[in-house]
């Protein structure tokens, strides 16, 4: 409360504030279009005074007695010397710089414009066009390729899903956060989501950086490196992403902006299943089953025998898909054939649609832009109805000579129904699997009875047997999946608001005073219907539920600017402030119990038993003190440093004080040296600073959980107990870059290398259960990134008619462990299917290593297979199979424009990670994919054999029956490898136990399989045609007949295809969560879209 009185206290002082003018000179400041030029500068030569232009390019300024010139200079225009000569008015028209053609303002931290020249470090630029040119759902989805050391991760589910975004490798072991969002100067709400598996979270979530509407931004500037977001401190960890919207400023007079854009989504990468055998498992488990060897029960329906399959078998290894009629599952009786688009009839055709307008006007002394945003969508997995509505309003006033006032605000309203659920049941889960001899089709039609309760299995409660299943099926949790989707329904509705007030007064023309509040709240309201699975006879269920969330951040800052000229060609910028926040969340529930008393009667009323509520609120506080300096050395040398100390709420009161340093310099070769003629521009630069990562808020503090016993208070320990001694996970970064552009900006080469180490890294650890909690917060050990970036730009072809464009950037990133704890050599993150691989982080090692086991092989290195025939497992050693980071990320970026046509294409890849892929390991153990049928028959490989007395399998090459009759089966199989003499392997086994038994669940000591998970680990390398557009702007001359003064036609493709990728069956983007350590498994929650479509955009 004292901070928000205090901050509101200074922004009436500064509103009251009288202004006063001493100007002798006045004028207008255009380009060469004739265009104000708004932040351009004016200074009188041989003095420290200076002014810049207002919005409208509007400046005035004192001249004091004696001297005669100004100079007028603003980034990426010529600068111009100019003599008063006794007037009051001067106009000015700026040329286009030849070496400062490409620059444009960088909006860094605390909103500081700066002139990229004067940069030591790193900062990664993306405008409006580069971003809307593709209609994209979402912001970040946009920024593949777009910035080096930028990796972008989109969870499967489309808009409504999360996107992960990463800079320069990982910034915590475990509290891996997204970058810190912060749109027009304001921290924004974004986070981490969907990183606590299927059986905690199982449907996709978004998080805030969706919300950030594509049509209203300018720019996005990403702060990568430490001293470049040092002055958010705690915050920026992980790299700031910092967005500035669409304002009216460019506007002459009253202006209309309009834009339709409409596509289509169709699945993308589906598994490669084998659709020549249907349901059934190995011989002696089919007739173990009441099937005949081949798989085939006959049985009596109507006084006829009929055929089926074994269609409550998860494996495919039964009888070859011939067309006979058989009697299925529901009692229909069909053709026995494969329905070869199941996986692809399981997704739908999706659409999307953005709809948007803005008017825009300016004045003399203010300008604003006001848009609405219209969001339908539908994506390609069952639910995810999307409708959003985004309102933004950005207006500067200029309520006094020397005081402006800027006012944004965006409200989105949004409604999501049924969003997606992860298809884990499906995938990673035996009893999901859909046989090919079954229509995908047919489970859609029968999740449901006639009277709309929930499908009756042949095995389950028959208290309707018309409407029950004839025969047990697998892949019932398709049905589930379609009656959750369907037949629940889980809306959820978001209210966003998102707002800041700016004053900014001009107490002298060097000395500048800001003050700036903002607020970012979010409601959040579900509400849960669950309708009634069987009649009230039979049994209760049914669910009804409400949540309401509130999150809100309230910020503010104020700064002071202070520049002055110290002669000789030394300037110097002086900046200090103070910036404080609070965030507030609240989140109450409730939910039915024991199922509803009327069938669908949706109501806490309705509740069996007492409705169960639950509350839960957290509240932070974080502010600092902030200062900054800038020297300016005769145009060539550019020296910044800044302090901030900070406080947090979120650690003990002895432990949550810091100080985050930071030092840049940037020295301007081409001004200084003789370079060679090509060389248009050089630049070297170097930087280090220091940001942190504290614990998220309470998990530190020492607290207890509230309840009742017997009516009488009690307290106990949280699962996870604090740690007052808890220190700040701190983040030390330096970092040199050169830039160059050579033949007049024809070609460019940015090269940024850093190093960084990330000290402290706090982990939650197990403690005994006794202590009547589970783990403990403490601080762990070091971690070190260093990387390479890489920026190559060039103009190959500029004709009158022809330009091509050329853009590739890349990063490269190392990782390791440098230290841990005394007595802890290894964190163990995961152990997924009870161990069989492990997904840990060890000393010299970079974090997220995957451990598992491999088969036995001999001095020479050959295979060991046992008398059995197959391989043997080496269960006594745990060895790396990869890790989930990858090494390399990029893209490649081609424009190639022809008068009024033009061809954009955005390539992207990531390099040098692994993944693991259970979902895979049980395809192959069911027999669904086409690599399974290899040795299922002699047309597939499969070596002839007879079984003798002995149950031994002896070979039969040649043979059409064995020496006493017996039956020749042709799905034999010879693992390569030798036996324990060093002989080489004879033994025969058939296909589908080999399939089974290798590929099965859980390999792991103990299990007793004769395969390990090392076959479930996979290099996840891509490279992908993310974007293509062709669009075509209509002539000028042709517009103005329609008093339009821009329209572009375009046709654009998103996520087209893969040009490579090494991973098998699935899409190699397609895991869940924006944590790195869960993107490390693929399979279980749906697959990726692709999307083409239209827009038209157009401004009158």
């Amino acid at each position: 409360m004292k901070h928000k009185l205090l901050l509101t206290t200074m922004l009436c002082l500064l509103l009251g504030f009288s202004a006063w003018a001493q100007s002798t000179v006045t004028g207008t400041i255009t380009d060469d279009n004739g265009d104000p030029i708004p932040g351009a500068s004016i200074r009188v030569v041989d003095t420290n005074l200076g002014t810049v232009t207002d919005l409208d390019g509007v400046y005035n300024i004192n001249v004091p007695a004696g001297k005669t010139t100004l100079t007028f200079s603003f980034v990426g225009f010529e600068t111009q010397q100019i003599e008063v000569g006794g007037r009051s008015t001067i106009d000015v028209t700026l040329s286009p710089s030849v070496s400062d053609l490409q620059e444009v303002v960088v909006t860094g931290a605390m909103g500081i414009e700066k002139d990229p020249r004067k940069l030591g470090y790193a900062v990664s630029t993306v405008d409006s066009k580069d971003i809307l040119q593709s209609s994209p759902t979402n912001v970040a989805s946009a920024l593949y390729a777009k910035a080096p050391g930028v990796t972008i991760s989109t969870n499967p589910g489309g808009a409504t899903s999360a996107v992960a975004v990463q800079i320069r490798g990982l910034s915590s072991i475990s509290y891996q956060q997204q970058p810190l969002l912060v749109v027009d100067g304001v921290i924004s709400r974004n986070g981490d989501t969907n990183n606590d598996g299927y059986w905690s979270s199982p449907r996709i979530k978004g998080n805030g950086i969706l919300d950030i509407n594509p049509e209203n931004i300018e720019s996005i500037n990403i702060l990568k490196g430490a001293a470049a977001s040092a002055l958010y401190g705690s915050d920026a960890a992980a790299g700031v992403i910092v967005i500035t919207t669409k304002d009216g400023g460019k506007s002459n007079g009253f202006g209309v902006d309009f834009n339709v854009s409409y596509g289509v989504e169709k699945v993308g990468v589906l598994p490669d299943v084998q659709n020549v055998f249907g349901p059934g498992y190995d011989r002696a488990t089919n007739m173990s089953m009441g099937a005949d060897e081949n798989g085939w029960v006959e049985r009596q329906v109507n006084g006829q025998t009929v055929q089926s399959p074994l269609f409550n078998s998860w494996g495919q290894f039964g009888p070859k898909m011939d067309g006979r009629d058989v009697y299925f599952w529901d009692g229909e009786t069909r053709p026995y054939v494969a329905y070869e688009d199941n996986m692809k009839n399981f997704y739908r055709t999706g659409h999307s649609g953005i709809y948007n307008v803005a008017i825009s006007n300016g004045s003399e002394n203010s300008n604003y832009r006001l848009s609405y945003t219209r969001n339908d969508y539908r994506g390609v997995m069952e639910g995810g109805e999307q409708n959003k509505n985004t309102f933004n309003l950005n207006s500067k006033y200029q309520v006094a000579p020397k005081v402006n006032v800027d006012l944004v605000a965006t409200y989105i309203s949004e409604k999501v129904t049924n969003r997606p659920w992860m298809v884990d049941r499906m995938s990673n889960n035996y009893s999901g699997f859909l046989n090919p001899a079954t229509d995908i089709r047919w489970f859609e039609e029968k999740y449901q009875t006639s009277k709309g309760y929930k499908y009756i299995p042949a095995n389950g409660n028959l208290y309707d047997p018309d409407e029950a299943f004839a025969l047990v099926t697998a892949g019932t949790p398709y049905m589930d999946y379609y009656w959750t989707q369907r037949a629940r329904q889980f809306t959820e509705n978001t209210n966003r608001l998102m707002g800041a007030m700016t004053v900014t007064y001009d107490i002298l023309d060097n000395l500048t005073v800001r003050g700036r509040v903002g607020t970012d709240y979010t409601g959040y309201a579900t509400e849960n219907k669950e309708p009634n699975t069987v009649p009230l006879s039979v049994d209760n269920s049914g669910l009804y539920g409400t949540s309401q969330d509130q999150y809100r951040i309230f910020y503010g800052d104020v700064l002071v600017s202070y520049n002055a000229s110290l002669g000789n060609g030394y300037d110097l910028n002086l900046r200090a402030g103070y910036q404080a926040r609070e965030e507030n969340y609240r989140y109450t529930s409730q939910n039915t119990q024991g199922g509803l008393t009327e069938e669908n009667w949706f109501s806490m009323n309705a509740s069996r038993q007492n409705p169960r509520g639950y509350s839960t609120r957290s509240y932070l506080v974080k502010d600092g003190l902030f200062a900054m300096a800038s020297l300016d050395v005769k145009d060539f040398l550019f020296i910044e440093t800044s302090l901030r100390q900070e406080r947090t709420s979120t650690l003990y009161f002895d432990n949550n004080k810091f100080v985050y340093p930071s030092v840049s310099a940037a020295f301007e070769l081409s001004k200084v040296a003789t370079l060679p003629e090509f060389i248009t521009y050089s630049k070297i630069r170097s930087s280090y600073g220091v940001v942190g990562n504290p614990a998220p808020a309470y998990q530190a503090n020492v607290v207890y959980n509230a309840a009742s016993i017997d009516g009488r208070p009690a307290l106990y320990p949280l699962a996870q107990y604090g740690n007052n001694g808890l220190q700040n996970e701190l983040k030390h970064e330096a970092e040199i870059g050169w830039e160059n552009r050579f033949a007049n900006n024809r070609f460019g080469l940015n090269l940024t290398y850093y190093q960084n180490t990330i000290k402290d890294m706090i982990l939650p650890l197990q403690i005994p259960t006794s202590t009547g909690a589970n783990t403990i917060l403490s601080n762990v050990g070091n971690m070190q990134n260093y990387g390479l970036e890489v920026g190559l730009s060039a103009t190959p072809v500029q004709t009158a008619d022809w330009v091509w464009d050329v853009q590739i950037n890349t990063g490269f990133n190392r990782n390791k462990v440098t230290q841990l704890m005394p007595g802890l050599e290894t964190l163990i993150h995961s152990r997924p299917d009870n161990g069989s691989l492990q997904i840990v982080s060890q000393i010299g090692e970079p974090a997220g290593d995957i451990m598992g086991y491999t088969l036995m092989r001999n001095e020479s290195g050959e295979l060991l297979v046992g008398e059995d025939g197959y391989y043997i497992p080496d269960y006594d050693n745990l060895v790396k199979l990869g890790n989930v980071q990858p090494k390399a990320a990029g893209g490649f970026i081609n424009n190639l424009g022809y008068k009024n046509f033009n061809l954009n294409a955005v390539i992207d890849y990531k390099w040098g990670g692994q993944v693991y892929s259970p979902s895979i390991q049980y395809m192959r153990s069911a027999g669904m994919l086409e690599e399974t049928l290899f040795g299922r028959s002699e047309e597939y490989g499969g070596l002839p054999y007879y079984v003798n007395g002995d149950g031994d399998f002896v070979s039969a090459e040649g043979m059409s029956a064995g020496p006493n009759g017996e039956s020749i089966y042709h799905d034999g199989m010879i693992m390569d490898g030798v036996n324990g003499e060093g002989e080489q392997n004879t033994t025969i086994v058939d296909a589908p136990n080999y399939y089974l038994n290798t590929y099965y669940w859980g390999s792991y000591p103990g299990s007793g399989l004769v395969g390990t998970y090392e076959s479930a680990v996979f290099d996840n390398n891509y490279i992908k045609l993310r974007e293509l557009v062709v669009s075509y702007t209509i002539p000028k001359a042709v517009g103005k007949k329609f008093k339009v003064q821009n329209m572009t036609i375009s046709a654009y493709g998103r996520n087209l295809f893969y040009i490579y990728k090494s991973l098998p069956h699935l899409d190699p983007e397609a895991a869940v969560g924006t944590n790195y350590l869960t993107r490390g498994g693929i399979g279980n929650g749906g697959a990726a879209s692709r999307s083409y479509g239209m827009s038209i955009r157009a401004s009158f």
